[in-house]
């Protein structure tokens, strides 16, 4: 290892490794283990309170809506039942007693109104149609309903007020007010939707039904109806009413003891939203109608605005969608404020509004997180603690392993107080006994290494005499191996150089002898000649691995290697140089030769252009590049030159056969690599890479 280390810092990071870290590992899977179960029981705590919620929800909203039907359906009996009442009383004759008929006056618009009350209904007579015996017959009869409008009043503290309403715009109420000052002039009363919705059109079934929420113009403010028709044969004689007024309605949603603080909200068969308690105001951005201020009396129908139907809501389009679908359900809505909401319906029987339970999810799943939250603070102080006891523990552990250190650091120091004397040759050196056994014993095994050394200084010694005169012999054998290398190469190449020159001038020249004979016959000197030059190679290939193993590595300088190449006969052509790099790496200058006198041979007989010689430092490699100048050759011909006797596919004459692939082999021998290219204009172009040593970088 490069990094050395103190051997305190040895033990400290051994007691990490074998000790404290697979304890934290285990203290910290546990912890792990703690909270993926905390949060798989709060999934699950989630997962089972959203069950229960689904299933309560949809049945709570189920029983208030029943109960409230029953209700409703009870106001919708006594309806019936005052309506059966008042179509009797009509058919009665009667005549009010001297005290009832004071209390009526006629106004300038020609309206007939009470002006007192004496514990019986207050009357008004529009005027609308004139004031004739039938009109002033019907306000007689009608008096006799008093006591009955009294005892529906009482009958169900839903009830606001109840009411006749007959054909001719007249209107018996009761509980008494000032009528006088309430209604508007010429009232058309069968306009209004709490008399029009029961007749013959909208009422065929001549039944009880529920109006939807509107403005009252007896100054009882926002309110629904329980009417019903009176009928006398096909002619429709008046509508009788029981008013609830919403503000009741809300109150009675109020009253309902509901889990999670969930409301409920009342839905009209429109959408309309007809009861809307104050916990749901922000949820739907809208304002409950209560009371109204009646700056003047109300001359039309009055309903709620448009934004209080849920399906014009943004929030309320998919419910209203699912509430038209299903009588019943259960569903999840963002509502006004971005919270997601569990919203619950049920159809009420009878008025056919629907009645929803809103409840907050995150409220419904609060002692689900109550109990997370618990459970991830306790993890918390878990971890805390472990933290704490590490902290300690840490401590403690660093101070075993300094003391530990320090019995092992004393006996080491004389024991490297002892190598260093035997390292400076003092082999009988005294090394004092340890208490511990294994340093104990480590020191007798440096006494006697001390005792062995000895031995083999000496051995060694002799040793290094004898390969002293071994290497002085195998230098000379590989001096004289090279040289006669390089004998043999003169010697041969040159009668071939020779024999190849004189066939070609006679190729050029011709004879008096047949043409193609001579040609086959000069062919046949010329293939011998090339025959013998590759023996040579494969001589040489195997002679010079083993001359050069113990060659000296010295820079050779490029400049002067190419001068002693041309002036030797190489080649006459110019070389155009560009050495950047003029020193070549320390390698075999022998083997560098070869490789450069080989690349300008097969430059110059292949080529055909002008020869370039260029050296330059690429990173930690030193690169030689020769090209031939000539054109370029096929991409899929350049690997088959370094093939052994391999014929150039161009006119370019056939080389030596084993040139490239003698070079390739020198340049590997060199501990480099070698690369063929080919560009137009470039030919032929031969890049060797040479490894650079430290030494090489001047």
């Amino acid at each position: 290892m490069s990094q050395k280390i103190r051997l305190d810092r040895w033990f400290w990071q051994s007691f990490l490794r074998t000790a404290l870290i697979p304890l934290l590992v285990i203290e910290l899977g546990f912890l792990l283990i703690y909270w993926v179960s905390a949060q798989m029981i709060y999934l699950d705590n989630s997962r089972t309170v959203g069950d229960i919620s689904k299933a309560l929800m949809p049945r709570e909203v189920q029983t208030e809506a029943r109960a409230l039907s029953e209700r409703l359906n009870a106001v919708s009996g006594i309806t019936g039942l005052f309506a059966r009442q008042t179509q009797r009383a009509l058919q009665t004759p009667y005549t009010p007693g001297a005290d009832e008929q004071a209390r009526y006056q006629r106004t300038a618009d020609g309206a007939l109104i009470t002006t007192r009350d004496n514990g019986g209904a207050a009357a008004y007579y529009s005027g609308i149609v004139p004031l004739g015996p039938q009109q002033q017959q019907t306000i007689h009869r009608s008096v006799q309903l008093d006591p009955i409008l009294k005892d529906v009043k009482a009958a169900n503290p839903l009830i606001a007020q109840v009411y006749l309403n007959t054909k001719d715009s007249y209107n018996r109420i009761y509980p008494y007010f000032d009528v006088k000052g309430q209604y508007p002039a010429k009232m058309d009363i069968p306009s209004y939707n709490f008399y029009y919705e029961a007749d013959g059109k909208h009422n065929p079934a001549r039944k009880p039904v529920w109006t939807d929420a509107y403005l009252d113009p007896a100054g009882q403010g926002w309110m629904v109806s329980s009417i019903a028709p009176v009928w006398q044969g096909d002619t429709l004689q008046g509508v009788v009413g029981i008013d609830i007024t919403l503000q009741t309605v809300v109150d009675e949603l109020l009253a309902l003891d509901l889990p999670w603080g969930a409301y409920v909200m009342l839905i009209g068969r429109d959408g309309t939203i007809l009861a809307l308690p104050p916990q749901g105001e922000h949820d739907w951005g809208l304002q409950e109608l209560g009371k109204h201020s009646y700056t003047e009396a109300i001359r039309q129908n009055v309903f709620k605005p448009e934004k209080y139907r849920i399906d014009l809501h943004p929030a309320g389009k998919k419910l209203a969608a699912l509430i038209q679908q299903r009588a019943n359900g259960l569903t999840t809505a963002p509502l006004q404020h971005g919270q997601r909401e569990v919203v619950a319906w049920s159809r009420v029987a009878g008025p056919n509004w629907t009645l929803l339970m809103v409840a907050e999810e995150p409220v419904i799943l609060a002692e689900a997180e109550r109990l997370h939250q618990r459970m991830t603070t306790v993890g918390w102080f878990m971890l805390a603690g472990l933290l704490a006891f590490y902290a300690i523990f840490f401590v403690l552990l660093s101070r075993r392993a300094r003391q530990m250190s320090q019995r092992v650091v004393a006996p080491l120091a004389s024991f490297q107080q002892a190598v260093e004397q035997i390292g400076a040759g003092h082999y009988h050196t005294a090394i004092a006994q340890q208490p511990i056994a294994e340093l104990d014993a480590l020191g007798q095994h440096i006494g006697q290494m001390a005792q062995r050394l000895e031995q083999a200084s000496a051995a060694e010694e002799q040793a290094r005499q004898q390969m002293q005169k071994a290497l002085t012999a195998e230098q000379q054998i590989n001096q004289q191996q090279q040289h006669f290398i390089e004998v043999l190469s003169h010697e041969v190449r040159t009668p071939l150089a020779q024999i190849d020159s004189v066939a070609q001038a006679l190729q050029r020249r011709g004879s008096s002898t047949d043409a193609d004979t001579l040609q086959a016959r000069l062919g046949l000197i010329r293939d011998a000649g090339e025959r013998m030059g590759a023996m040579l190679d494969r001589s040489l290939l195997a002679l010079l691995p083993v001359s050069s193993s113990h060659a000296p590595r010295l820079p050779v300088a490029m400049p002067a290697l190419l001068d002693s190449l041309i002036a030797g006969g190489l080649t006459n052509q110019r070389i155009q140089r560009q050495l950047d790099a003029p020193v070549s790496p320390a390698v075999p200058e022998a083997l560098l030769r070869a490789v450069v006198q080989e690349l300008l041979h097969n430059a110059a007989n292949h080529g055909g252009g002008a020869l370039r010689v260029a050296t330059s430092q690429q990173g930690q490699a030193w690169l030689l590049q020769i090209s031939d100048g000539g054109p370029a050759l096929p991409a899929d011909e350049l690997p088959l030159l370094l093939q052994p006797f391999y014929r150039r596919s161009s006119d370019r004459a056939v080389g030596s056969g084993l040139g490239l692939t003698m070079v390739a082999r020198f340049v590997t021998e060199m501990g480099g690599r070698l690369q063929l290219d080919s560009a137009e204009g470039a030919g032929l172009m031969v890049s060797v890479y040479l490894p650079l040593t430290e030494t090489d970088h001047v």
